[in-house]
């Protein structure tokens, strides 16, 4: 009789994990419906445009013009967060990333579902062509503490449990990304350490303007840039209440010397563009190709009719040598310095997690 009744609760715990995982399914196909509906209408009939995409553009082999393109796609929403001292804090998080790649000739294709409130996985769709041009699919299937309860290869079902770590990494590196796109995450980095030049002024100066033309030229592709690694970021966005919509561009251009080594490659130059009704700003950031760090930052806003221009020339320590606007209230050399940092971080962070 014990044996029995032992049987008889393992056989009813079965059905129950059953029942829950069959429940889990339905319960994400439908939020995956919903997430598809809102991504379709994101913009439209009234609905603000709330989204991202990001274009990564590489030369992989100047001999044979390989190339290497990817884009992903985040649709985002507005969600508060309550601090500790209950204070709200409003936040955009993702619902749906979508990836896509052309990479040596194939093209990939992603989907992923995430819980805006926990940033968890929900779902991954994934769809890829062989050498073959045979077409192969997999879908994953996650538990409200991120396990994976079920996977698809084709057609095939597998229920085993515990997988999708790898899955669950990859949208993390987006997320980050994401968090470092709209500001979230910035890395921490000492800007100025004391250290001064060795170069006099009109030589630093000289140099900068040099470096400048250089970079121009390579964005303009009117002179070789190695291995070049390009990104571009556009945001579209619009807060809660009677708030404009507004449109962020952002440029990074980046390269590595040879094609083998991957730890040289470096952003030398930053573009950033913002939209707003009648507002606009746009910056440039240039990297020193030694040192790395910013050596210029122009900005330049405009506004009913006015604009205004700054200009900071920095050493190769970050130190600000110069400044120049037509404003009397000059802006902060520190500030604009720390955006150039920010910049590139978020390029290395792109770099490394793509």
């Amino acid at each position: 009789m014990k044996s029995f009744i032992i049987t008889l609760l393992c056989l009813l715990s079965i059905s129950l994990q059953a029942q829950d995982k069959s429940q889990r399914i339905q319960e994400i196909r439908q939020r995956y419906a919903d997430a598809k509906s809102a991504v379709a209408h994101n913009g439209k009939g009234g609905s603000p445009a709330k989204d991202m995409q990001i274009s990564i553009n590489a030369q992989l082999s100047i001999e044979h013009d390989i190339w290497n393109e990817e884009e992903l796609f985040f649709y985002f929403d507005e969600h508060r967060l309550i601090d500790s001292d209950g204070s709200f804090q409003s936040c955009e998080r993702p619902y749906f990333i979508i990836h896509k790649a052309f990479v040596h000739g194939h093209e990939i294709y992603a989907e992923y579902l995430i819980d805006p409130k926990s940033n968890m996985l929900m779902f991954s769709y994934s769809k890829s062509i062989t050498d073959s041009g045979m077409s192969i699919e997999h879908r994953a299937y996650f538990d409200r503490q991120g396990q994976c309860i079920q996977t698809r290869h084709d057609n095939e079902i597998d229920d085993v449990t515990g997988t999708g770590e790898e899955l669950k990494q990859t949208v993390g590196n987006y997320l980050r990304i994401f968090r470092a796109a709209i500001g979230e995450e910035i890395a921490s980095v000492n800007i100025a350490n004391g250290a001064t030049s060795q170069l006099s002024k009109p030589a630093q100066m000289q140099h900068i303007r040099t470096q400048y033309a250089v970079a121009k030229d390579k964005i303009a592709k009117k002179t070789s840039t190695f291995y070049p690694y390009d990104v571009t970021i556009t945001i579209h966005n619009q807060e809660e209440g009677d708030c404009p919509p507004t449109t962020d561009v952002i440029h990074l251009y980046g390269e590595k010397k040879n094609q083998d080594a991957l730890s040289d490659i470096q952003c030398y130059f930053a573009s950033t563009n913002r939209v707003l009704m009648g507002f606009t700003n746009y910056n440039e950031y240039l990297y020193d190709p030694q040192s790395t760090l910013p050596i210029f930052a122009y900005t330049r806003s405009a506004e009913e009719g006015n604009q205004y221009e700054w200009r900071f020339y920095y050493d190769s320590q970050g130190q600000c040598i110069e400044s120049k606007t037509d404003m009397e209230d000059g802006n902060d050399a520190v500030v604009a310095h720390q955006s150039a940092q920010a910049y590139r971080f978020l390029f290395r962070l792109i770099w490394s997690l793509t």
